[in-house]
């Protein structure tokens, strides 16, 4: 794994998840008179936790492109929070299957750009250089 196959990993993957939430506003699959169609309301530590979700994603997109050292670990904080995120305000969600396969592409994706900085000699190198001389 080269730093260009990883930082086009990051990017297939970002792509994958806009794609798949782009793919149902273009099919109109649920009526427009339909209570899923606009989400409830957010409210106080959700709105605090969604700010966060957003500003721990931008900054761990930008860790993994620059190799940052310490991107993997934000970006598995950013995740549990999107987790909590999803679990406490019980949003359901209505999707086509090619909405699902995309979404399905861009969670298994995801899952490497996380899981490679731990697992994978080559990108830990990229993330926590060993010095040089020990």
């Amino acid at each position: 794994m080269t730093k260009n196959r990883y930082r086009l990993l990051v990017i297939a993957t970002v792509l994958l998840l806009v794609l798949s939430i782009r793919m149902d506003f273009r099919t109109e699959l649920l009526s427009s008179q339909h209570p899923l169609r606009f989400p409830i309301a957010l409210e106080g530590e959700m709105v605090v936790l969604l700010c966060f979700i957003i500003l721990g994603w931008s900054a761990g997109f930008y860790g993994c492109m620059r190799f940052r050292p310490w991107a993997p670990a934000l970006n598995l904080v950013t995740t549990a929070c999107g987790l909590l995120f999803i679990v406490g305000n019980n949003w359901l969600s209505v999707e086509s299957s090619w909405a699902q396969v995309l979404d399905f592409l861009a969670n298994a994706s995801g899952g490497l750009t996380l899981m490679l900085p731990y697992f994978n000699d080559q990108v830990r190198k990229m993330f926590w250089p060993e010095p040089d001389g020990c």
